[in-house]
């Protein structure tokens, strides 16, 4: 009976989720070699934190969390550790997302799955576990606490329970320039004012009231308009991100192309940011970042240190400091230039 009930366990806990311990997969900064982090890249991106950031976080407990090409990494107030999360063929994963959970719980999003620390332990979830791919690329925590993980095969939800298909159409466009996609790659996720959720997909942009799923016509001509991120501020208007036709908003007034508009350089934003004054921040392509107060554009690029060519994420933390994460590292906004933050700070 004994010997029944071991097999039992052996089987059961091989089909689990896998758990690593933190303390097996830490490492320190310090000890890491100087390193070639982007394909792409000709030489070393030497001391910076990644070579390319993906996404960026500070958790209620004030730790900076960053997914870069190399995993993810926390630097705690004191050290910046590296968490060498692997997939189930041992290989390193390149991070992806990062956000924090209603109890506290932090959601790596990479190539390897979606991986949930929960101060003490890693616990890495795959298409085992009911996920739609494990290569992910989005996560979401909406107001009633429901995850939801956007990947290359559409989206999952996590009800805390369980891991659950959302169907979302996939796209009959065909995008030979940008690079290795998908039909049914969901790039972002968010939420409006009225609770209705909102999915940028490869298909198109998708709105869901909790019944219905309803797709949004971006501009009149879509045939190039690819929305990679979506932003809803907080008097209610949408910014939407695209590949190929700049920055895009929906208010009262209908749909304005505000790159062209404002005469902006650069017509891939990659991201849109909405600080506590009420400021849209977005990048672009080679043209570093704009900030826009409601009535006119800022530009930051390399004559204020942002030296970074492809700008992912605009990010405000605790302090009411901006950063500024993508291609060839991180940079926080000092007074009205930028600083690089590399491994050894300055934090």
């Amino acid at each position: 009976m004994t010997l029944v009930f071991l097999l039992l366990l052996l089987a059961a806990m091989a089909e689990a989720s896998t758990t690593v311990s933190a303390d097996s997969i830490t490492l320190h900064a310090a000890d890491l070699p100087e390193f070639k982090t982007d394909p792409h890249a000709t030489g070393s991106q030497g001391n910076q934190i990644s070579g390319v950031v993906r996404g960026m976080l500070q958790d209620r407990q004030g730790n900076f969390w960053f997914a870069t090409q190399n995993g993810v990494c926390r630097h705690d107030g004191i050290s910046l550790v590296y968490f060498d999360l692997r997939d189930e063929f041992d290989h390193g994963v390149t991070a992806t997302a990062v956000v924090e959970d209603r109890e506290g719980d932090i959601w790596i999003g990479s190539t390897g799955g979606v991986t949930r620390f929960d101060g003490e332990f890693f616990t890495t979830f795959t298409e085992a576990d009911g996920l739609n791919s494990k290569f992910v690329w989005s996560l979401f925590v909406d107001s009633a606490g429901v995850i939801w993980i956007g990947t290359y095969d559409g989206v999952s939800q996590f009800d805390g329970k369980a891991f659950l298909p959302f169907p979302i159409p996939a796209s009959t466009r065909n995008d030979t320039v940008f690079g290795p996609t998908s039909p049914t790659v969901v790039w972002d996720i968010t939420q409006d004012l009225a609770g209705n959720l909102w999915f940028a997909a490869e298909a198109g942009v998708y709105t869901y009231d909790g019944q219905t799923l309803s797709r949004v016509r971006v501009m009149e001509d879509e045939s190039d308009t690819f929305v990679t991120r979506i932003l809803c501020d907080r008097k209610g208007s949408i910014w939407f991100a695209t590949r190929y036709k700049g920055m895009i908003r929906l208010d009262g007034g209908g749909f304005t192309n505000v790159t062209q508009q404002g005469g902006l350089r650069g017509t891939e934003p990659g991201c849109a940011f909405e600080d506590g004054a009420g400021n849209i921040w977005f990048p672009a392509e080679h043209a570093g970042v704009y900030r826009y107060d409601g009535a006119s554009f800022t530009n930051f690029s390399e004559e204020e240190g942002l030296t970074s060519g492809a700008i992912h994420r605009v990010y405000q933390d605790q302090d009411g400091r901006i950063w500024c994460i993508g291609w060839e590292g991180v940079f926080r906004m000092d007074g009205k230039s930028f600083v690089n933050v590399t491994r050894d700070g300055p934090w």
